[in-house]
C-alpha cells in the first residue's frame, strides 16, 4: 500500500457523496488520498468527477483493476456489494463496505473469512455504533447500571422519498428491514452482547404498490428472542409524510430488571423554520455536521462521518505493522456484521411463513 493510502469510491449516490466529503476533509490533512470514483450514473458520476476532481469510471471492476488505487469504499446498492467485494479481494484490497456487507450471511460470512485469512481489512460502516449516546447505553449495560437486560423496543421510520425517489432504481432488491432495520440489528448485538436466536414478523403493503413501486413492504415489525430470554422488537418503515420534519425518526429503548434507557435518535435539540423552506426541520447536528476549519477548510464532523473516518485509524494501524488480525472485532468488522444480515434473513422468512422462525 502506498504511504497515503489511495482510495477508490464505488457508488456516487447519498452515501457516496458522504464517503467523499469525508475522505476529501482527510486528504487535505494528509492521510488519504482520493484517485478515483465509479458510477454507472453518468450524471452522478460526472457530478462527483467535477465536484471531487477525480477521475470517473463507469464501472467499479475498471477502477478496481486500473492499478491506481489501494484501498476501496463501497456505497452501491446492497445487491451489488458481493461482486464488487471479491473482485477488490482479488486485487488485494483493503476495503470499507456500506451496511449491510451482503445480502446474503454464508457469502458475507466467505468474505469476511477470505479478508481476514489474507490480513485484509475489510470495514462495515455501521455508523450507529458511534453514536455518543449509544456508546453510553453500551457501557451502562456493560457495567451493570439497568440490571440484567429484558426487553426493548425499537422504531427506525423514514419518509416516503425514501424509497419513492432515493431507492427508486432498487426499491424492489430491498425493504424496511434490510435498508433500515440493519442498523439496529447490528446496534442491540453490538449493545448487549446477545445473540438473536428466533424472529416473528409481519408487515403492510399498499401505500408505496398504489405509487407505482411494486410489491414493496410500507412497513415490518419483529419481535425478536435473544440469548438469555431478553426480548426487542422493532418497528421499521419508510411512508411517513414529506411533512415530518426529519428524513428519519428513530430512537431504541431498554429495560432491566435493574432500570432502564432511552435513546432519541431523531430529536437531538436543534430546530429550525424559516420562510424559505417548505416546512420546519428537526436537525441531528451531532451525526453529521459540514463547518469550515480556519486552517484545513471544509471539515466534517459527528458519529456518521467518524465511523467512516476511523476506517483510516484501522489501516493506519495496519500499516504501522499491527496485524489485522489482531484488531479483529475492535472495530465494525466482517465478521461481526454477519448476525445482522442472518436476522434480516430470518425477518423475511418469517414474513413469508408468517410463524415464528430461528435465526
Amino acid at each position: 500500500m502506498s504511504p497515503v493510502p489511495r482510495l477508490g469510491v464505488a457508488g456516487c449516490g447519498t452515501y457516496g457523496t458522504m464517503i467523499l466529503k469525508c475522505f476529501a476533509a482527510e486528504q487535505r490533512r494528509g492521510r488519504v488520498t482520493l484517485a478515483a470514483v465509479a458510477d454507472p450514473d453518468p450524471d452522478r458520476r460526472q457530478c462527483a468527477a467535477t465536484t471531487f476532481h477525480l477521475p470517473a469510471y463507469a464501472d467499479a471492476d475498471a477502477m478496481i483493476e486500473s492499478g491506481e488505487i489501494d484501498v476501496l469504499a463501497v456505497a452501491t446498492p446492497d445487491h451489488l456489494h458481493a461482486p464488487i467485494l471479491f473482485n477488490a479481494f482479488r486485487h488485494d484490497l483493503h476495503v470499507m463496505c456500506e451496511k449491510p456487507l451482503d445480502i446474503q450471511s454464508a457469502r458475507a460470512a466467505r468474505l469476511a473469512e477470505a479478508f481476514a485469512e489474507a490480513g485484509r481489512v475489510l470495514y462495515v460502516d455501521q455508523h450507529k455504533r458511534f453514536d455518543p449516546a449509544h456508546i453510553r447505553l453500551r457501557e451502562d449495560i456493560a457495567r451493570g447500571v439497568l440490571g440484567r437486560p429484558l426487553y426493548g423496543s425499537v422504531h427506525m421510520e423514514d419518509r416516503i422519498e425514501v424509497p419513492e425517489r432515493w431507492l427508486r432504481d432498487w426499491v424492489a432488491e430491498t425493504s424496511p428491514s434490510w435498508f433500515l432495520g440493519v442498523n439496529f440489528y447490528d446496534l442491540v448485538t453490538w449493545l448487549t452482547t446477545l445473540e438473536p436466536e428466533r424472529v416473528w414478523a409481519t408487515g403492510q403493503k399498499g401505500a408505496l404498490s398504489a405509487r407505482g413501486l411494486g410489491d414493496v413492504w410500507d412497513s415490518i415489525q419483529a419481535m425478536v428472542s435473544y440469548r438469555g430470554g431478553f426480548q426487542m422488537h422493532y418497528d421499521l418503515s419508510w411512508v411517513l409524510p414529506r411533512s415530518f420534519p426529519s428524513i428519519v425518526n428513530q430512537g431504541i429503548r431498554v429495560v432491566g430488571d435493574g432500570g432502564l434507557a432511552e435513546v432519541d435518535s431523531q430529536q437531538r435539540g436543534y430546530f429550525t423554520a424559516s420562510a424559505g423552506a417548505p416546512g420546519a426541520a428537526e436537525v441531528n447536528p451531532f451525526g453529521a455536521l459540514e463547518y469550515d476549519h480556519p486552517l484545513h477548510g471544509p471539515v466534517t464532523e459527528g458519529y456518521v462521518f467518524d465511523a467512516i473516518r476511523q476506517f483510516l485509524d484501522v489501516l493506519a494501524a495496519v500499516d504501522a505493522g499491527t496485524p489485522a488480525a489482531d484488531l479483529a472485532g475492535r472495530y465494525p468488522d466482517g465478521a461481526s456484521s454477519v448476525t445482522a444480515i442472518r436476522l434480516a434473513e430470518a425477518v423475511d422468512r418469517s414474513l413469508a411463513s408468517g410463524g415464528i422462525e430461528p435465526v
